[in-house]
């Protein structure tokens, strides 16, 4: 039985990594018991997105002969590769259905269409712009702690991500977020938070105060996704949640680079 029970632990995070990652993953045939708890382990994705982007600040002091608009693009790159762009699609998707201006219907059916219309490119450009330009700062003036909260920022905001797509109320009773939160329970809310708490206080152990304005900024960023995605579709889906987390990394990211500029004009005034 407990062998089982291991078992299982490990096809839920295979199914997990397999889901929402690209990174290489044995191949078996999924049971159901197996996306069970998958969203348990969505922040582990954050974790190795987290360790390379760590890793590659200490790898930038000893190539001091790449430009700093390479590493720019080095670390902007990482989160895309390591999960395919998953998260973008729904990120270009809800944009389109947001500037439909139609009814709550229709922007569903929007969300399913797998063509992309021009607001959606329009503002994943913008999306780029903003990202590009904070971590162009980051790299240029942040400090190890600053990239490590950079690295915290990917396991926190897959953290609620996953605790906002159990809790929040589904906009339909179909598709992959359905498939993915139906059979999750009070035991994934539970680990998720758990999970949450440990980044939470190594964040606050890093830098406390520019935690805190980290934390309230992803606080706000769920108070307003929750508010939009009820009124724009009537609840969450898969693609709203990959909007979230978008949103919310590059939020956290704008604000910890003006954190750092501040910082960095205070210190010298």
């Amino acid at each position: 039985m407990e062998n089982g029970k291991k078992l299982t632990i490990i096809r839920n995070i295979i199914v997990a990594f397999s889901l929402y990652s690209k990174i290489p993953m044995p191949i078996f045939t999924w049971r159901e018991e197996d996306m069970k708890h998958n969203l348990i382990f969505l922040p582990w994705v954050g974790i190795v997105i987290g360790l390379i982007t760590t890793g590659l600040f200490f790898l930038k002091g000893l190539f001091t002969n790449i430009p700093m608009m390479a590493w720019v693009i080095i670390y902007s790159l990482i989160p895309i590769i390591i999960t395919g762009g998953f998260h973008l699609d729904g990120f270009m998707d809800t944009e389109d259905a947001l500037k439909s201006y139609k009814s709550k219907e229709e922007k569903l059916k929007i969300l399913k269409d797998p063509h992309i219309g021009a607001f959606a490119i329009i503002n994943l450009l913008v999306f780029a712009g903003i990202w590009l330009a904070s971590m162009a700062v980051l790299t240029a003036n942040g400090s190890i702690r600053d990239f490590i909260l950079l690295s915290l920022i990917f396991v926190l905001s897959r953290c609620f991500s996953g605790i906002t797509s159990i809790s929040f109320k589904r906009a339909k009773n179909e598709g992959m977020l359905d498939m993915e939160t139906k059979k999750a329970g009070k035991i994934d809310l539970v680990f998720l938070i758990i999970q949450l708490v440990f980044v939470l206080a190594f964040m606050v152990f890093i830098n406390p105060c520019k935690a805190a304005v980290l934390i309230l900024i992803l606080i706000l960023v769920t108070i307003i996704y929750k508010t939009k995605s009820y009124k724009e579709f009537g609840g969450v889906t898969g693609d709203t949640a990959g909007f979230y987390l978008c949103v919310s990394e590059e939020s956290m990211l704008l604000t910890l680079s003006l954190l750092v500029v501040l910082i960095n004009i205070w210190s010298q005034a």
